[in-house]
């Protein structure tokens, strides 16, 4: 789809030009225990060989390591052992936004309903709400890396401070707990009826002055939501933010089973697992050290991997702090978090991504501002959009229309300097960029102005790909804005306004047969490659080619007053 995308722009150049013419190095996380690592503890043996008596501490991490039986790698969700009844019991918060679902055993998210949200994959249940973590899956699972061993609590069973939670009518606190030999470990989220952050802190009491890390998976990946899988599955990844702000993304389809990837650029500020449209992000204060590492591991399953996150907590902090959102891609939700995770899903190619990505967050912006400011339907936003766009540029298109004048004016000139240096093509480029530099004229001059629509119209492709408040909203016949038309009559509106704009265009223009011709087949060419675009996409096109019809009267009428009256007959 983005290289038709590139075929369609490539032709638009193409025909203005032509009508114009004629007349880091990876960081890799330390493994635990490893030197430098300044999450584990360690002891020093002194010059005389002896092990010297470990401190109350260092005796209570020990005993913690024991109680949870012999180290491990992080479990994989969907691999572990059957619940007993008392491992099964959930906690459930809800709000008039979400249902999450707390496991006892683990203290991990293993359910996170979006009540606002339909569910639009193929064989889900009519009228379901999108449900963003697998049957078998969980997140905010939680391990210890300590005096270099990694255990899982994956498998304790906690006490819950409430069985149910309801969040309407203000702010509520979880909290987890549950005790491992002498250690105690606990976890307290924060929940607020209209936001999906979950602040989350915790820690390891009865450690004392020792330093450790805390494991906190991110599951296998989000679950499917969407009506075309094959753009869901594209989109899953785990991104990450460094501290300095370098945004990157890793597919989670891009790693094999079995491997284990580290993602570089370390330490984060965030990361994510974002599918399409939606998100379980794990965010770090400003001024804490941040997520130290990220792990990805390869699964026997498509476009899936296992993404464990490492916390570091230095010796004597008072524990570990954080925020999970666990919801839709909402662009003022992301942006209040803060620390660009609004960003979290860019859009447009990476080459092209330092411009796509804030003029997208512009346009994102304007247009949720249209549709609360004036109560429209974000079809009648397109549209307005659309006309205003044409409006806004309509004193460009009177500059391209006197440079275009002007170059029609000089066009006996031109033809003979042709004739003079017809043998001599270098002194015949110098003669005419002579004559263009005398009466003021830019050669392309009459089409640079005409390609400034163009970046809106990319920038709204990436939109409609990747935002969702288009996702699942209706206009008159088409069920979904950001899916494609499936009765085919916006793109066919697109193409005809196209055609017509292009006839429009020509009159007053002395053009060859051949760019007649091309100018009546661009239309059908990008009519067919627009139809499997966004409905929403080819509205707002189709809006800005209507609206520019006057303009284009106006501006043909202007040239072919300015023809002379030989030239008028003719054209």
């Amino acid at each position: 789809m983005e290289r038709r995308l590139l075929y369609a722009i490539a032709l638009m150049i193409g025909i203005m030009i032509l009508s114009n013419v004629i007349f880091r190095p990876v960081e890799r996380p330390l493994e635990p225990g490893t030197p430098g690592d300044e999450t584990t503890a360690t002891r020093q043996a002194p010059a005389g060989g002896e092990e010297p008596e470990p401190s109350g501490a260092e005796r209570a991490a020990e005993e913690m390591a024991a109680a949870l039986a012999e180290p491990e790698e992080m479990e994989v969700p969907g691999q572990e052992e059957a619940p007993t009844p008392r491992d099964g019991e959930t906690v459930i918060v809800r709000s008039d936004l979400y249902e999450y679902r707390f496991a006892t055993r683990g203290a991990r998210l293993v359910g996170a309903t979006m009540l606002e949200h339909e569910n639009f994959a193929s064989g889900g249940h009519l009228g379901a709400n999108v449900e963003l973590i697998r049957p078998d899956d969980a997140i905010l699972t939680y391990g210890v890396t300590l005096r270099g061993d990694t255990v899982s609590l994956a498998s304790v069973v906690f006490d819950a401070s409430a069985t149910r939670l309801d969040v309407t009518n203000g702010r509520a606190e979880l909290t987890f707990e549950a005790a491992v030999g002498q250690v105690t470990f606990d976890v307290t989220y924060r929940f607020q009826p209209d936001d999906y952050r979950i602040e989350a802190s915790g820690g390891l009491r009865g450690l004392g002055e020792v330093g450790h890390a805390l494991l906190i998976g991110l599951g296998r990946g989000v679950e499917m939501n969407e009506a075309v899988p094959q753009e869901d599955r594209r989109a899953r990844a785990l991104v990450t933010r460094s501290r300095s702000g370098q945004i990157s993304a890793e597919r989670l389809g891009g790693v094999d089973d079995g491997e284990s990837v580290p993602a570089g650029g370390g330490p984060f500020s965030w990361v994510a697992s974002k599918s399409k449209y939606w998100l379980a992000a794990l965010v770090t204060p400003p001024n804490s050290p941040g997520v130290g590492g990220v792990i990805l591991r390869g699964i026997a399953e498509e476009d899936a991997a296992v993404m464990q996150a490492t916390l570091p907590v230095p010796a004597g902090s008072e524990g570990f702090e954080y925020v999970a959102y666990v919801g839709p891609q909402d662009f003022e939700r992301l942006q209040a978090v803060g620390q660009e995770l609004h960003n979290v899903n860019p859009y447009g190619w990476r080459w092209l991504r330092w411009f796509i990505r804030p003029f997208g967050n512009l346009i994102v912006a304007v247009l949720i501002w249209m549709h609360e400011s004036f109560a429209l339907a974000y079809g009648w936003v397109l549209i307005l959009f659309g006309v205003a766009s044409r409006i806004v540029l309509f004193p460009l298109y009177q500059i391209s229309m006197r440079q275009q004048m002007k170059q029609m004016a000089m066009q006996p000139e031109v033809k003979q300097l042709q004739e003079r240096y017809k043998s001599d093509a270098q002194r015949l480029q110098q003669e005419q960029m002579k004559l263009y530099k005398e009466h003021g004229v830019n050669p392309l001059g009459g089409c640079l102005p005409m390609l400034v629509p163009l970046p809106i119209l990319i920038t709204l492709f990436f939109v409609f790909q990747n935002t969702i408040e288009f996702r699942g909203v209706p206009f008159l016949w088409l069920a979904d804005l950001s899916l494609r038309d499936p009765l085919f009559i916006v793109p066919a509106l697109m193409g005809g306004s196209m055609l017509l704009l292009n006839w429009i265009t020509q009159r007053g223009m002395e053009t060859s047969g051949q760019m007649k011709m091309f100018s009546y087949v661009l239309p059908v060419v990008f009519t067919f490659m627009f139809a499997s675009f966004a409905a929403g996409l080819n509205l707002y096109y189709t809006a800005s080619n209507i609206a520019s019809l006057p303009q284009q009267l106006y501006l043909s009428r202007e040239r072919r007053k300015a023809q002379p009256a030989a030239s008028r007959k003719n054209s």
